[in-house]
This record gives C-alpha cells, structure tokens and sequence, in this order.
C-alpha cells in the first residue's frame, strides 16, 4: 500500500486542511537520534548507580533491577516528556523536522503520549522495529500500533521561516503593515504561527461562513498576545497582518 503524502484533518472550527505525514526514513532518522541521546543518558544513570556507595553491598538482584529501572525510565519518560510538554517534538524528531499530533492536528497530551510510548517497547523495541514497519506500511497514515492506539499521526513540519517567507512576500503593501511592524509578536509561538499560516494559505478553498469562523477564532486566540494590535478592523486582516510580521521575523 503506498503512503499518502498528506493527510487532510478536521480542526475544531470544522475546517479541513492538509498536513504532510512523515516517512518511514524520516521518522528512523529522528528514532536513531534520539536513542542516540537516550543511550548517553542511561550509560550516565547507569555509571553514576554503579558508582554509589550505596550499592556496594547491594545483591546482583538488586542492581539488575536499579538497572532495568533506569533503562526503562530513559526510553519511556524522555519521550513522553518531550512529547507532552515539548510540542510533540523530541530533540530527534525536532532536528529532522516532525512533531507527534492528535487526529484533528492539535498537540497531544500526557495520556497520548504515554499510551503511544508505552506500546513503542512492543513495536519497536522488542521487535526491533519489525512490528512498527509492518503496521507503518500496512496503515494509509503511516502510523505504527502506538499510534493507532492513541490516536496520533506523525507528520512533517517546514521550518517556520520557509514556510512563511512566501506569505510575507505576497503582503507587501499591505494595508496597516506599516503600523503592524511596530507590534510586539514574541509571545506568539511557532506553533500558532503555523496554525495561523495553514488557514491562509488554505482560505480561499473554505466557505465564507466556516473562514470567517476560523479566522475569528485565530483572532481571539492571538491577539491578545500582540500588544498594540486592537486597532486591525477585521479578524482575517489580523491574522494576515501577524504573519507577514512574525515570518519577517523569523
């Protein structure tokens, strides 16, 4: 079965739009990475264990299971971590460029994650990754059984200075550019930044009603977090203005 490039999901407001899945290479590039730095930080564990007096006169049992311990708190709790609280992006999926999110695009909480990461010891390591190939290849959404199972795709992300360079571009002259360079958008994250370039560059492809929905939602959500920008006279105008803004910024 071949793999769909991108995947078109539903947001809250009811609109569709696509996001790009990953691959199966990409997503083996940022697993190597990250057990790359997962095995740095178990030998550390493991070495500053070893090294406590502690132990000494502990029971090879013991220390078999302080082992175990440690080795399972590195694979399970660094990805749970980095997924939950990290935007879905472990340091391996950030540098290659994927982030983990639920079915209808949004960010995953503690419960997916855990739920995802907790079936990763059967479909990858304890199967050395064969059941999360099959299931990958199997699944229209490139989705191992973790992923199934808590309801999360893996997809691709274009650095938000690319992505945007084009929109920044075509919103030279725009009206209320000059005052909106002037606006204070630090606190608007890269997150919301794409959120809010998906609905642009997908608009003209909504209905009217449903656009209006989406971009006042947008609206609401950021600008107040854009110090000096409540003087915009429509939600859509906002949302083109803060990312011709932010991508010259970025």
């Amino acid at each position: 079965m071949q793999y769909e490039d991108t995947v078109s999901i539903a947001t809250p407001e009811g609109v569709e739009i696509e996001i790009p899945l990953a691959g199966i290479g990409s997503r083996l590039a940022a697993r190597l990475l990250d057990a790359l730095i997962q095995g740095a930080i178990a030998a550390l564990f493991l070495w500053l264990a070893a090294s406590s007096g502690d132990l000494d006169s502990a029971s090879d049992a013991a220390v078999a299971i302080i082992a175990i311990l440690i080795i399972f708190g590195v694979l399970f709790v660094y990805n749970v971590a980095f997924e939950a609280f990290g935007g879905g992006r472990t340091p391996g999926k950030r540098a290659v460029g994927l982030r983990v999110v639920g079915m209808r695009g949004e960010p995953i909480g503690l419960a997916a994650a855990a739920v995802r990461n907790l079936l990763r010891f059967i479909d990858e390591y304890l199967t050395l990754w064969i059941v999360a190939l099959v299931s990958m290849v199997r699944s229209d959404l490139n989705q191992r059984v973790g992923d199934i199972a808590a309801d999360t795709l893996v997809v691709r992300e274009r650095s938000t200075k690319d992505a945007g360079a084009d929109l920044a571009a075509r919103f030279e002259g725009l009206e209320g550019l000059d005052d909106a360079a002037r606006w204070d958008t630090t606190a608007i994250t890269d997150e919301e930044l794409a959120a809010a370039r998906r609905f642009l560059e997908r608009r003209f492809e909504i209905d009217a009603p449903a656009r209006a929905r989406l971009a006042a939602a947008l609206r609401d959500r950021l600008q107040p977090k854009v110090p000096g920008s409540d003087g915009v006279r429509s939600a859509e105008q906002f949302v083109e203005l803060l990312v011709a803004v932010k991508s010259s910024r970025a």
